[in-house]
């Protein structure tokens, strides 16, 4: 098809977007301020700081993000309202649950109830601002009768397989990929470099168990609203998870060399996609008797003819 090149169409999709990561600012801002009252132990990140450049990297980390969230968001089917609770509910199961998790057992920055604090706010309000900029408005189907439609696809006998092979897949694929990286960067976690660490394997292999479970718990509402075929889940949810997962955080780690940042930034991008697919294996992805043809994503709308 051919495309509207109008500056105006692409100055707004470009406003929104940046509208949805002063969201994330705001938020991350808020959450500061929250967690800090309650007096917890808060993260140690390496001394000094550089604030203002952390700043700028955060704006940077919120633009990415904003950008995988806008391309989900016009996918799951509902009113804005349940767009808005898949959307935080994802975001914050991994910025403020599985990734605190990770970095206490691979760094020493610790403050992990504190960080989940802290997530939460930036995670509603990004999620409030992109159900709101970017979807359609349509009420659909209630939220029962999609769970229902969605667990009618098999029987029980096959969901309790096919679950209990998506909490396989997470662990088998985070080692698939993460082996052949800890022997390229293993030295900087034996000798705690930029503050980080090396737990033994069990503790590994249980917490990556652990994350699993959570992560299966993020993809299931995502798929139960999904609209649209297994390839765009795929590649959709997959460059989303890889965003969530690690990319934001990387991008705002300025005092780990790039060198580190690029090796995981990879593992984690192969992670996230093959995990993603396989999830769209194992799962009902984009049934017909559940959902319309997708509807043109706003983006897409806003440079078509």
């Amino acid at each position: 098809m051919r495309t509207n090149r109008n500056p105006f169409n692409m100055i707004k999709y470009a406003g929104k977007i940046f509208l949805c990561a002063l969201s994330l600012v705001g938020g991350t801002m808020v959450g500061g301020m929250f967690s800090t009252a309650l007096q917890w132990e808060q993260p140690k990140l390496p001394s000094p700081m550089n604030l203002p450049l952390l700043g700028v990297l955060g704006l940077d980390a919120g633009i990415v993000l904003a950008l995988a969230l806008a391309a989900l968001s016009p996918r799951l089917t509902g009113n804005r309202g349940i767009r808005f609770v898949m959307i935080a509910w994802f975001a914050f199961a991994w910025l403020g649950i599985n990734n605190p998790i990770e970095a206490c057992v691979f760094t020493t920055m610790g403050g992990g109830p504190a960080i989940a604090v802290t997530m939460l706010f930036p995670c509603l309000f990004v999620a409030a601002a992109v159900a709101l900029l970017f979807g359609g408005r349509e009420a659909g189907a209630s939220m029962f009768d999609e769970v229902r439609q969605f667990f009618a696809t098999r029987t029980t006998g096959q969901w309790a397989i096919r679950l209990s092979l998506a909490v396989l897949a997470f662990p088998i694929v985070y080692f698939l990929f993460g082996m052949p990286v800890g022997l390229m960067v293993g030295d900087d976690y034996r000798q705690q470099a930029f503050g980080l660490r090396m737990p033994s394997l069990g503790v590994v292999i249980g917490v990556q168990f652990i994350r699993s479970l959570v992560a299966l718990l993020a993809a299931l509402p995502l798929l139960v609203v999904w609209r649209g075929s297994r390839r765009q889940w795929g590649w959709t949810f997959g460059l989303n998870l890889f965003v969530v997962s690690g990319l934001y955080g990387l991008i705002q780690a300025y005092w780990m060399p790039w060198t580190l940042r690029s090796i995981h930034g990879v593992e984690l991008l192969l992670d996230s996609l093959t995990y993603g697919w396989l999830l769209a294996l194992l799962l009902p992805v984009g049934t017909p008797a559940r959902h319309p043809a997708p509807a043109e994503t706003v983006g897409m709308r806003e440079y078509k003819m």
